[in-house]
């Protein structure tokens, strides 16, 4: 019982991780452009792009159109969300 609350857990702070790196990405994107050489900003680009990226181009391809507004981190954290309930949810079901 101990392992799989530490499990639950672990799953929920990771969750809780990508989803506040990508709300910092948001809001380092508005205050410094990409091209600064600033070692935080580049841990935060590098760190969500393989998040963002696919969702990014999902939409384009969904929509064919680039949409002026990147609505890919919104989309991203829902997913985010949605994926820690299931995963959560499964774990529990499991006892």
């Amino acid at each position: 019982m101990q392992e799989t609350t530490i499990l639950i857990t672990a799953i929920d702070w990771v969750f809780q991780i990508a989803a506040l790196l990508i709300v910092i990405r948001v809001f380092v994107s508005w205050i410094f452009p990409r091209t600064t050489n600033n070692a935080f900003v580049d841990f935060i680009f590098r760190t969500t792009e393989p998040i963002l990226g696919p969702i990014r181009e999902y939409i384009i391809r969904l929509m064919g159109y680039r949409v002026p507004i990147d609505i890919s981190p919104m989309v991203a954290i829902l997913l985010l969300l949605a994926t820690r309930y299931f995963l959560i949810s499964f774990i529990q079901a499991l006892l």
